[in-house]
Formats: structure tokens, C-alpha cells, sequence
């Protein structure tokens, strides 16, 4: 059974909704679902394709490789590392407010494990270790690593300790030696 309820879609609509008879007639609104398959399918058409709006393949441009960079072992070893225990970066520095064991020995993402002689030891004032490096240092390494960046200026390994990002205390100066060695690790690096 067909019912007309006007001429105005609104008025047919506020007169189906008062006399409950619900949202759809049959026959006009299978027209406006086959219309709407139709304009559907036409966009899908030609919004797919190599020049439609919605490309199926992305031109990569002439070099997208990204190369992995690996910062120096030896200089971490010898030169990076030796400040962040020096700076007691592990475990805290009690006497300027921090809980025992409260920092990056045991409380972030960014775990610093102390061990004993550190490699820096047997680089005789060069970068390169004399002795095999130990699973604790390497970890050290990983972490340190992952948190250093080409740009030193945005490398958290100097923001944090620098108090250039939230940290919970200044641990080196911007302007410091200690912050100079880190800067320099930032050209210490191979592509792999």
C-alpha cells in the first residue's frame, strides 16, 4: 500500500512520524536507496585509481629510504656514559633531593644500570674500549641510543638532563662541558 503524505519530503516525513507509520515508504524510498547505491559506486569509480582522489599506490619520490643510524659505541663508552654515572644519573643523588634508587636505575623507560669498572676505564683517553663489553653496559648503550638524535638540540638525552624538558631536576648545564660531549656524540654516527 502506497501513502501520500504531500508534496514536501519534510511534511511526508512529520506526517509519517505522527501517524506511526515510520521513517520509510517503500517505493519512494527503494528509489532514493537505489539512487544513493548509484552516486556511491560513481565516486568509489573515480575517486580509486592512479589519479583519482584516493590513489591506490603512493609514488615514493626518488629516494624514500630512511638510513638507520647507529651513534658510536666507542665514544658512548668512553665519553657519554662516564658523565651519566659521574652525574649519578642511575641511581640519584640523595644529597640534591632524589629518593635512593629513585631515578633512572629503576623508575622510567630510560633504565641506566650501574656496574662495576666501567668500560670508560680501559679506553685509555680515547674512544675505543680495551675490554669486551659487558650486557649491563651494552643495555646502558640501547637506552642511551634510542633517546640521542642527529640534532642534538632535540636529542631527549640532552634535553632532559639539560632541564630543557620536564625533568624532575637540572642535572647538567646547557652550556657545560658535559653537555658539549653529548652534543658531540650527535656526529658520531654510521648509516646502516
Amino acid at each position: 500500500m502506497r501513502v501520500n503524505f504531500g508534496e514536501s519530503p519534510l511534511a511526508g516525513l512529520a506526517m509519517r512520524v505522527r501517524n506511526g507509520v515510520g521513517f520509510f515508504d517503500v517505493t519512494h524510498d527503494a528509489r532514493l536507496v537505489g539512487a544513493a547505491w548509484l552516486v556511491g559506486a560513481v565516486l568509489v569509480l573515480f575517486a580509486c585509481g592512479d589519479h583519482g582522489v584516493l590513489p591506490t599506490t603512493v609514488e615514493r619520490g626518488p629516494d624514500l629510504s630512511l638510513p638507520d643510524v647507529v651513534f658510536d659505541e666507542g665514544y658512548y663508552y668512553c665519553r657519554v656514559e662516564p658523565i651519566l654515572f659521574e652525574r649519578r644519573c642511575g641511581p640519584g643523588d640523595p644529597s640534591q633531593g632524589d629518593a635512593a634508587s629513585g631515578c633512572h636505575a629503576s623508575v622510567t623507560s630510560f633504565r641506566l644500570t650501574e656496574y662495576a669498572p666501567l668500560v670508560a676505564e680501559s679506553c685509555g683517553g680515547g674512544i675505543v674500549p680495551g675490554v669486551a663489553i659487558p650486557p649491563p653496559a651494552a643495555q646502558n648503550y640501547q637506552t642511551a641510543q634510542a633517546r640521542m638524535r642527529r640534532d642534538p638540540d632535540q636529542a631527549p638525552l640532552l634535553l632532559y638532563p639539560t632541564g630543557q624538558a620536564q625533568h624532575p631536576r637540572t642535572v647538567i648545564e646547557a652550556n657545560s662541558a658535559e653537555a658539549d660531549v653529548i652534543r658531540a656524540w650527535a656526529t658520531q654516527y654510521s648509516t646502516q
